[in-house]
């Protein structure tokens, strides 16, 4: 085919050349080197300085948001008139029914060259254009000092996807500065989704000494005021070698002030929740999938007779374990078929949650926990929410999807479950959350969180677990689980539930050795603009209480 090839001009037009064109119609390429032979023909190749913004959109296409682009109403109705309203459109309207083919072609061949190309961790999730940018960036910047100075998403500096890119300047450069904004009004960008915390980040590329490197932080600011007043004074500081031990994926917290990082630290200090250590471990887990799983639900406003509600993030919150808003019903021994075969297939897999279990617990059909009281957490979430882990002991006879994994306990009882839950819903824990969580709270920085390991017989775990077994259990549902761990069954007065909430707070402040100053600092920089006087000063009567017991 090519030996008639002779200059450049004669590959125009044959066969190779046209299905390449065909191939590339949707992502046009582009060869820098070519295009700034000035930059790359020098005996340090590479660009000086890169300064950009790119763009941030997902490399996916959702049927949902694409009929609801051209039927904004959809949006508002139920999950059951969704369905049937999808069905609808496809039939009545072939041309849109072709556009989303259209999309669904070229949104395919996108997503193959971003996760075949030279960009690690594109396959973790859906790509994401920023995430190939950043790469793009890193290559095209000499070796021996070039630098990057762009308009990121704070995901970039903590979403798992985004791990092999931190490592890597972590370990071939450096992270000179990392400035954040809240575009609260859109402020700092027009365009931007107001919700997502923006980073202006400085990277440098060159040797690096992970051990003796430093990051700096700045923000997060959310006005133009605060932002002037606050890059006028110096950044909080971390080592790079401190934050490669935080997490796996070597996540950035985001600080609301410089204070905040004594406080931060000093959370950092209790064991990390997937310690396999101790007397209990635990890994989250997810039952159903709301999208791959529909074939076992069915959607109604009413119950199927003998059928078991379906939850999503909306069906639980704090010490809530049952809102009434489900997903969907299913028959429960279909369901439990499909989750038997399941656990029986993880138990085989050393990656999964289930091999850590032993065969009689996994062949065991009353061991299933869907037949369980178990601890559920909200996968969707934000650092900006009133409360960013939402989490519950949600009641049995429930199944969950995607939207809520819950916790497996390969080992530990009752008792440390409660405690663990305590301890994830406490504001502490909560304020150390949203240092990490964006939108969503993922199983990787779920499983690093710092979760204190107090003996057995310790009076603060002790009344943690009474505490906490009172608050979850409000019915008989929870009565097998409440008389396990002590505790009596049945619904609180509001006020008496909201003065063992504030005693829980002060007993986990001081199970993590914080004192009363940082204790403050939790309240005051939790949530911009909350009402927290009066919770603050139950809570500090507690803590001061406790501490005279100590």
């Amino acid at each position: 085919m090519f030996k008639d090839i002779k200059t450049l001009d004669d590959l125009f037009g044959i066969s190779a050349h046209k299905r390449a064109v065909k191939a590339t119609t949707a992502i046009p390429p582009f060869h820098f080197p070519v295009a700034f032979p000035e930059a790359f023909l020098r005996e340090h190749p590479g660009f000086d300085v890169i300064i950009g913004n790119p763009p941030w959109e997902e490399a996916t296409i959702e049927e949902f948001a694409f009929w609801a682009r051209h039927f904004p109403g959809l949006r508002g109705m139920k999950q059951a008139d969704q369905e049937v309203l999808k069905k609808k459109y496809r039939k009545d309207r072939p041309d849109l029914a072709q556009n989303l083919e259209n999309e669904i072609q070229e949104n395919k061949l996108l997503r193959h060259a971003l996760t075949t190309g030279p960009y690690p961790g594109m396959g973790t999730g859906d790509p994401d254009f920023y995430k190939a940018f950043c790469w793009r960036f890193w290559h095209l910047v000499r070796h021996d000092g070039g630098r990057i100075g762009v308009v990121l998403p704070r995901s970039a500096w903590f979403a798992k996807g985004s791990e092999l890119f931190r490592k890597e300047v972590f370990a071939r450069g450096r992270v000179e500065d990392i400035t954040c904004l809240l575009n609260s009004g859109h402020w700092a960008f027009d365009d931007a989704e107001a919700r997502y915390t923006i980073a202006l980040s400085s990277v440098r590329r060159g040797e690096s000494n992970a051990k003796k490197e430093t990051v700096n932080l700045r923000g997060p600011y959310r006005n133009l005021a605060l932002f002037r007043s606050g890059v006028a004074r110096p950044p909080v500081t971390f080592k790079a070698a401190d934050i490669l031990d935080w997490t796996e994926t070597a996540s950035l917290p985001l600080l609301p002030s410089e204070e905040s990082a004594d406080v931060f630290l000093q959370l950092r200090k209790a064991p990390r929740l997937d310690a396999n250590t101790g007397a209990w471990s635990c890994r989250p887990y997810t039952e159903l999938h709301a999208t791959n799983d529909k074939r076992f639900m069915t959607f109604a406003d009413v119950a199927p007779k003998g059928y078991w509600p379906v939850y999503k993030g909306e069906s639980f919150d704090i010490w809530r374990p049952d809102t009434g808003k489900y997903y969907a019903w299913v028959d429960p021994q279909t369901v439990m078929d499909h989750l038997q075969k399941k656990r029986e297939r993880g138990h085989k897999n050393a990656r999964s949650a289930f091999h850590e279990f032993s065969k009689d617990w996994i062949e065991g059909p009353s061991t299933l926990p869907c037949l369980h009281p178990r601890i559920a957490f909200r996968d969707v979430s934000r650092s900006t929410d009133s409360r960013t882990v939402r989490v519950a002991l949600v009641p049995p006879e429930v199944v969950i999807t995607n939207q809520a994994p819950f916790l497996l306990w390969p080992r530990g009882d009752y008792s440390e479950a409660i405690f663990v839950l305590a301890i994830l819903s406490s504001l502490p824990l909560d304020w150390y959350a949203r240092r990490f969580v964006e939108t969503h709270l993922n199983f990787h920085v779920l499983e690093p969180f710092p979760i204190p390991r107090p003996d057995a017989d310790s009076p603060l775990r002790v009344r943690v677990i009474q505490l906490a077994g009172r608050l979850a259990c409000p019915d008989k549902r929870f009565a097998e689980f409440a008389k396990a761990v002590g505790v009596k069954c049945g619904s609180l007065k509001d006020d008496e539930k909201e003065d063992m909430i504030h005693e829980l707070d002060a007993v986990v402040a001081h199970l993590y050795g914080l004192n009363q100053k940082q204790l403050t600092h939790i309240f005051e920089t939790f949530h911009e603009g909350w009402d927290y006087e009066d919770r603050l000063r139950a809570t500090l009567k507690h803590f001061k209480e406790w501490k005279k017991k100590l």
